[in-house]
Formats: structure tokens, C-alpha cells, sequence
């Protein structure tokens, strides 16, 4: 409790001196910085009320900064303001018809609170495209935190969650009765495929930083800052996020100007260097990958989980109508007590571990629809702006754009959406892409539409993309 204290003081200092100092914009880095660097664990339970995590602190801060702004009155409208307005709208009606009422309101107004307040936040406060580069220095910076942390915890066996009091979460009974792997690096985080999750979508944002670099020290700590969290990210042994990575960097190799596509060529050749230089670290790949096939293991177990999950939603969902509509409430999942068929043996299914399934079964399509929106229409604005734009003013269109891909790919087999510090930074990453290509025209960046394309039509798209 001592050290949690302690650290909410360096926090209200951080963020109240640089604020005071710089005002609210350009404190949104450091914000982002301190937003990925606690723990769940790092908390002050309240009794009765509610857990004071740090990073509720710093959310809490933050708005009260962005109320007593003088910036705030100049702010323009919320980009996705109708589409996350029916989302909240849907989610207080799945909790209305709940199976356990209280929590899944509590549940809606953590997630307002919590998530949907700082992209409000955000959204609101970027006013120049230097202020997106730099709250991706912040998310490269709290990275290279947590690696420097994660080569203790790999090569020392020390980790600094042994400072922090043993708080229950989602993922403390992974897998209900199937044993996880516990040489696997997770640092600050909840588990280590959040880590990997985390790290899968920094290590873009550092290629581009590196990449617009003008210093050789800064070009030297972000080089530092990607290997290590590239290091790290294996020690996760995670396959989703190691998928995620691949997948992200084949886009960026694609779609990023010369010089990413450079540095990535790069750590290609690096990585067939390690493979060659280190047989173990091939083996280790190969027999993850043969395990994952090999139902009876522990990672086939977890990779055939994710099927039994979507089998559990579809069978539960489409023999009632309304449950299909509104699901069973949010955060009720856990006491729904559900039993179902899994590798021929009837078992409990204690643990949700994909976010889709889990948005299906707690807020029925319909809300699952809303939520993925969200989504899809930041990640479409990323990825059309990434092709309107010249280079090389496009290329965070690019790397917001593989985030979020990322991002989604990763819900659909882990519990990521709605807790942890990948959260903040993924309603982060949705709000400067939904923004980012706005700042440019401001700043006079964008190429002119193309002639064959209408007026009436951008407009339409326009009001869909608010």
C-alpha cells in the first residue's frame, strides 16, 4: 500500500507540474506514457465505492484538467460521437436485462469512465500532428520501461509485480483448470500476451519515429528502444502477438515510405541471423507451433479454447431471440455457470478468453456490432487517408492504421478489450486516427481530392465517419 501511495504522489505531481508548465496538450504524451507503465495491482481499494487504480488516478486528473482549460472551449465536435453514444446507449440496455444487474452497470460505467473519457479527452485536446508523434515517443518510452523490466524478469527471475499486492483479474484462472506457462515475461501487465499485445503495436510506432528522427541519439534510443521490445516480445512466447507483429510489419513493409521499408528489411535480416546464430531460438518457435496442433498439450488446449468459446456464444444466442439481441449483460459471463462439451469431456467454461465471444455473449450482436464499428470506421479512416496522403506526412496513417488491426485481430482470441493498460492505448490510437488526418489539412499537408471523386459523396462519408 506504502509503494502505491507513493507512486499516485509522483503521479499527481508529474502530471499537475508539466501541465501547469506546458498546459494540457502537451502533457497527453507523458499522460500516455503513465497510462501503460502500472499495473492493475497499483491500486487503493476504496470499500464500498470502488478499486483507485493509477490509472483511474491519472484518467480523474486529466479530465480535470481538460475541464478548467481555457483550450476546452475551442474544441470542434467528437469524431464517432453517434456511434459510441448508441454503444453506451446499447450497453445500459443489455445491463437493464442483466442476469447480475449491479455488475454489469458498474462494468458500463467503468468502461465509460475509464476508456471512453480519455479518448473523449484526447480527441478533444490534439491539436497538431507533432502532438500525435509525440505521445508515440510516450507509448515507445513506457515500452522501454517494461523491457528493461522484462530483462530482469528474464534473465534474473526477478519481477517487479513482487512489489505489488496479489490483486484477483480476469485472467488470474486462464484457461480454468489448464495450466499456463510460467517462464513467460509479462512485466507490469495482467498477462503475458497483453504484454505481447502491447509490444506487438509499439514497435511500429517506433520504426516511424526512427524514421523521422533528426538526432543521432534519438535515432540511437529508438533503435535500442525496438530491439529490445522485439527481444521481449519473443520472450512473451506468445502467438497471437507474434502473428500481430508479422502481420503489421508485412503492412508497413508494403505501405511505408522507403525508409521504414528499409529498417524492416533489416530486422528481417537480423532475425534470420538469431535463427542461424541460435538453433534454440527456431526450436522454440517450431515446438510451439507443433503443440498448438497437438490438442492434448497445453497450447493446443488454449488454441482449440478460442473455438469452444465461439461454439458456446452461437449455441446459447441463436435458440433465444432476445439474449441474441441484448446478450446476458455486460461482465456477466463469469456467472453464467455455463458447461459444455470440450476434447470429449464435459467442463465448466470459467474463462473468456476472446473479447469478440465475450462481446456477443454479454451485449448480443447488436452490441458487438457497435463495439467492432468503432473499429472498423477508425481503422477505414486510417487506411484511406494512409492512400490519400502523401508520403511521407501519411505514414502515421499507417502505423495508426496496423494498431488497429492489430488490435482486433487480437480480440478475437484474447480477452484484451475493457481492462489493462492495452486498452487506454488502444482507444488512444482510435482517437488520433480519427483525428490525425484533420490536423493535416489544417496544416496544409493533404494532396487535393482526387477530380473523379464527388462532393456529395465525401460529405456522406464524412457525417458516417463522425
Amino acid at each position: 500500500m506504502t509503494l502505491v501511495l507513493i507512486i499516485d504522489a509522483v503521479v499527481i505531481c508529474l502530471i499537475l507540474g508539466c501541465a501547469f508548465l506546458k498546459g494540457l496538450e502537451r502533457t497527453l504524451p507523458l499522460i500516455a506514457f503513465l497510462l501503460m507503465l502500472f499495473p492493475y495491482e497499483s491500486q487503493v481499494t476504496l470499500t464500498g465505492y470502488f478499486d483507485l487504480t493509477t490509472q483511474r488516478l491519472i484518467v480523474i486528473l486529466t479530465f480535470l484538467l481538460y475541464v478548467f482549460s481555457s483550450e476546452a472551449k475551442e474544441r470542434g465536435k467528437l469524431p464517432l460521437r453517434n456511434t459510441i453514444f448508441f454503444l453506451m446507449a446499447w450497453m445500459l440496455i443489455a445491463s437493464a436485462f442483466s442476469v447480475v444487474f449491479v455488475t454489469s452497470i458498474k462494468s458500463v460505467l467503468s468502461e465509460f469512465f475509464d476508456f471512453f473519457l480519455i479518448y473523449y479527452i484526447f480527441a478533444k485536446s490534439i491539436t497538431r500532428t507533432e502532438t500525435v508523434r509525440k505521445i508515440m515517443y510516450g507509448f515507445v518510452a513506457s515500452m522501454v520501461v517494461c523491457s528493461l523490466l522484462g530483462i530482469a524478469e528474464t534473465y534474473w527471475n526477478w519481477s517487479v509485480m513482487g512489489l505489488f499486492p496479489e490483486v484477483y483479474h480476469r485472467f488470474a484462472n486462464l484457461l480454468g483448470a489448464v495450466p499456463d506457462r510460467s517462464d513467460r515475461v509479462q512485466t507490469t501487465f495482467g498477462h503475458a500476451i497483453l504484454f505481447g499485445a502491447a509490444l506487438a503495436m509499439t514497435i511500429p510506432m517506433g520504426l516511424y519515429l526512427i524514421s523521422v528522427s533528426k538526432t543521432a541519439k534519438q535515432k540511437v534510443f529508438l533503435w535500442t528502444a525496438t530491439m529490445l521490445m522485439i527481444l521481449n516480445l519473443y520472450k512473451t512466447t506468445s502467438r497471437g502477438p507474434w502473428l500481430a507483429a508479422a502481420l503489421s510489419m508485412a503492412v508497413v513493409l508494403l505501405s511505408g515510405g522507403r525508409q521504414i521499408r528499409r529498417y524492416v528489411m533489416w530486422i528481417g535480416a537480423l532475425a534470420v541471423i538469431a535463427l542461424l546464430a541460435r538453433p534454440g531460438i527456431w526450436e522454440t518457435i517450431a515446438n510451439l507451433y507443433s503443440q498448438t496442433l497437438t490438442p492434448e498439450s497445453v497450447q493446443g488446449s488454449s488454441y482449440e479454447w478460442r473455438y469452444a468459446l465461439y461454439d458456446q456464444a452461437f449455441l446459447h444466442l441463436n435458440h433465444d431471440f432476445w439474449r441474441a439481441l441484448w446478450g446476458y449483460g455486460p461482465e456477466s459471463f463469469f456467472f453464467l455457470g455455463w458447461k459444455g462439451l470440450f476434447q470429449g469431456q464435459i467442463v465448466p467454461f470459467e474463462s473468456c478468453d476472446s473479447s469478440i465471444a465475450q462481446l456477443m455473449i454479454e451485449t448480443g450482436y447488436v452490441g458487438f456490432l457497435l463495439a467492432i464499428s468503432v473499429f472498423l470506421i477508425a481503422g477505414y479512416k486510417a487506411f484511406r487517408y494512409s492512400l490519400k496522403i502523401p508520403k511521407p506526412a501519411n505514414l502515421p496513417c499507417v502505423v495508426l492504421f496496423v494498431n488497429i488491426c492489430a488490435f482486433v485481430f487480437l480480440m478475437t482470441n484474447v480477452a484484451i478489450l475493457g481492462w489493462g493498460q492495452q486498452s487506454y492505448m488502444a482507444w488512444i490510437v482510435i482517437a488520433m486516427a480519427m483525428i490525425y488526418p484533420g490536423l493535416l489539412e489544417k496544416e496544409g499537408a493533404v494532396a487535393e481530392e482526387p477530380a473523379t471523386e464527388s462532393p456529395v459523396m465525401e460529405r456522406r462519408l464524412a457525417e458516417v465517419l463522425r
